[in-house]
């Protein structure tokens, strides 16, 4: 009896498939990923910034445009996409490539358009195109609704249809590939000595996803840790896996990355204790991500994206008119096991701070992480010196 291949879900991203060359390596990665005796589905994001472009279109028609058109628009970037890889393919031989939009692949959503969620993958067009040999190829960010509508998954979309692909169709390995070829311990750009993290934790990873971080989306960390998928990021330029993600952990006390989420707005305002401890609540309903909240003795403070600012902002106005809004300021993040406040890796985060001077002006401790609210224009100094402090020894 003839041994079951192995079953690869693979994810590029839009910068890896920017223009025609870079279509083109993409697909000799692919070709050489096949030849290792290896069934695959690619999941792939629009090219370069084909959705920037469609919402810049879309906005210069209609300042508010409807979320179904919309999804009818942003969804044809990734159509592209996976139509241009699938001819790159079969143009370059000896295998066949299958493109399959969202909804032909079997994904099926809610109905919130331009942030739905993936609520059943079927995948049958998915496994007839495998047992015919084909390498698959899946439009990413989209699906069909229960309604019969085209609907998108929102930020980090197809990082998500890549690890629900996965999920559904037991794969061996989900690989998410783009010009970044892993998670590091800080942010390359900012940081000259970040290194490159070899394994991670899914809640380490999560974590740094989620102190902003850009590798990965923590939606589809979230994914993989539930359904306990093998996950690793790679190269789109060299084709390589350079790191992995899984359930271990490293150790207590030990920190894995540090990360400066600079999307960030505090909103200050006053109201009764009873009224202050409903904000979340609030926010919560009407989906704004709250990373920071305080609220003692009436004056509270509640940190949100800039994106989402104004519309924080209206809805707190409708129960008091004691609102400020302020923008300079960061969130400093570490990551690792072990390391909240009491701990001796505490104890080195705050020294830090305390050396450069910098006026923190709230805390957030949990087991796997620690942050601090700092003011932006010292963010790239305490980014630096608490890499130099706490990971360049290691």
């Amino acid at each position: 009896m003839e041994n079951k291949r192995p079953l690869i879900v693979q994810k590029y991203g839009g910068s890896s498939l920017a223009t025609a060359d870079h279509v083109r390596r993409v697909a000799r990665h692919v070709v050489e990923r096949k030849k290792q005796n290896c069934d695959l589905v690619i999941v792939v994001s629009a090219m370069g910034k084909t959705t920037d472009n469609l919402v810049k279109l879309a906005h210069e028609l209609d300042p508010n445009p409807d979320r179904r058109e919309m999804d009818m628009l942003l969804s044809s970037g990734e159509q592209i996409s996976m139509a241009a890889l699938a001819l790159a393919i079969n143009a370059m031989g000896p295998y066949r490539a299958k493109s399959l939009t969202g909804p032909q692949a079997g994904i099926f959503t809610d109905a919130n358009h331009s942030g739905a969620r993936i609520v059943e993958i079927t995948g049958e067009r998915i496994k007839s195109a495998l047992a015919q040999d084909n390498i698959v190829i899946v439009a990413g960010f989209q699906g069909l609704s229960t309604e019969n509508e085209i609907t998108t998954l929102g930020r980090g979309g197809s990082d998500t249809t890549a690890v629900a692909l996965a999920a559904a169709l037991k794969a061996d390995d989900c690989e998410i590939m783009s010009d970044i070829d892993g998670i590091y311990t800080a942010d390359p750009k900012k940081v000259v000595n970040a290194k490159r993290i070899d394994k991670i934790s899914y809640d380490a990873a999560l974590e740094m996803a989620t102190a902003g971080a850009k590798m990965l989306h923590k939606t589809s960390i979230e994914f993989a840790k539930r359904h306990k998928i093998n996950l690793s990021l790679g190269s789109s330029l060299s084709g390589h896996i350079g790191t992995t993600v899984s359930g271990a952990r490293i150790g207590d006390g030990i920190v894995t990355g540090v990360s400066a989420d600079e999307d960030i707005a505090i909103i200050r305002f006053a109201l009764n204790q009873n009224d202050a401890l409903n904000i979340p609540y609030i926010f919560s309903k009407n989906k704004i991500h709250l990373k920071l909240w305080q609220a003692v003795q009436g004056l509270g403070m509640a940190g949100v994206s800039r994106g989402d600012s104004n519309f924080a902002i209206r809805l707190l106005q409708e129960i008091t008119t004691d609102v400020h809004l302020e923008t300079k300021w960061a969130l400093l993040t570490i990551v690792g096991d072990g390391i909240g406040v009491g701990t001796p890796t505490a104890e080195k985060f705050f020294d830090v701070l305390h050396h450069l001077n910098i006026d923190y002006k709230a805390v957030i401790s949990g087991e796997l992480f620690l942050k601090a609210l700092c003011p932006e224009a010292r963010i790239k100094i305490a980014l630096q010196r608490m890499h130099q402090e706490l990971l360049d020894s290691v």
